[in-house]
Formats: C-alpha cells, sequence, structure tokens
C-alpha cells in the first residue's frame, strides 16, 4: 500500500489509523508502520484513542506536534465529548463538541474523517488559515453529532447538514 502512496500524483493524501490493538503486532511493530504511513499524507486524522496507544503518555497538542514533524501539512485528532483539534503549521485550533444527546459511538470518527475530507476536497490541506481551520473543524464535528444522536454507524447526508 505504501508504495501506491509513494507512487501517487493525488494532491491529497488523508490518512486515519484507527487503531485496533487487537489487530495489530506490538507497539514496536505499529509505530514505525504508523509513522511511515504518515510521511507518505498530507493529512492525518486520529483519535484520542489512537494517540494514546501510539504515543503513550503524551499529551495530544505533543502528539499533532510529533505528526507533523513527519510532514503532513494538517493534523487532526478527535477528543470525543471534548470537541476535536486541528492544526497545522502555523495554526492550532480547539472545536468544541456539539451539544447532542449521544445513542451510539459507533461512525463518529467515521464521520468526522468523511467531513473532513469533504472541505478538503474545496480547500485543499495547503496553508490554511485559522478562519478555514476552524470552519472545517466545525463542520466535522457537527457531522459526528448527528452520528453519535443516532443508532448505529449512520452517517448524516448532505442534506442533513
Amino acid at each position: 500500500m505504501r508504495d501506491l502512496l509513494r507512487d501517487t500524483s493525488a494532491a491529497e493524501i488523508t490518512y486515519d489509523p484507527n487503531i485496533r490493538p487487537a489487530l495489530l503486532g506490538s507497539h514496536d511493530e505499529a509505530l514505525p508502520v504508523f509513522e511511515e504511513t504518515a510521511r507518505l499524507a498530507t493529512v492525518v486524522k486520529m483519535s484520542d484513542e489512537d494517540a494514546a496507544w501510539l504515543y503513550p503518555g503524551v499529551a495530544p497538542d505533543l502528539v499533532l506536534d510529533a505528526v507533523l514533524g513527519l510532514g503532513p501539512r494538517l493534523g487532526a485528532m478527535t477528543l470525543g465529548s471534548k470537541g476535536a483539534i486541528i492544526v497545522n503549521a502555523d495554526h492550532r485550533v480547539w472545536v468544541p463538541a456539539a451539544a447532542v444527546s449521544v445513542v451510539d459511538t459507533i461512525g463518529a470518527g467515521d464521520t468526522f474523517m468523511a467531513s473532513l475530507i469533504n472541505s478538503l476536497l474545496i480547500t485543499g490541506s495547503e496553508n490554511l488559515g485559522r478562519e478555514t481551520l476552524e470552519y472545517i473543524g466545525r463542520d466535522a464535528v457537527a457531522a459526528a453529532a448527528i452520528t453519535v444522536s443516532r443508532k448505529g454507524a449512520d452517517l448524516p447526508w448532505a442534506a442533513e447538514l
């Protein structure tokens, strides 16, 4: 897979490691694979749980700094009920969670990522200002809030956003 990423002419490569420890080898085996793949991406999104497994004991801001240090232009971390953080080399934006009655968290991260990708199809990930990061983050958090407000991985339709 990484060979395909190295050879692509795509303007954007997004990566969500979606860590599932039971499906991975040891941490010592998995971390280099994550970092090698992140080096090929323009955007890396992870959950706070992904970050805690990959970089135990490291604060979310420092994890995102480490991810940007690998080469992506944009990093995002979902924080569950605490919202999300979106960063690039120039800006760090915290987006509060949307107020919602949580029914099921399945699909929240995928919805956030889908919204992020949709926004990046419009803006790209290069040289984004603070206002654009805030807009992208608010959209992604709002979309994920719709998903968690209903049972199953029931992502919102564009008309619902």
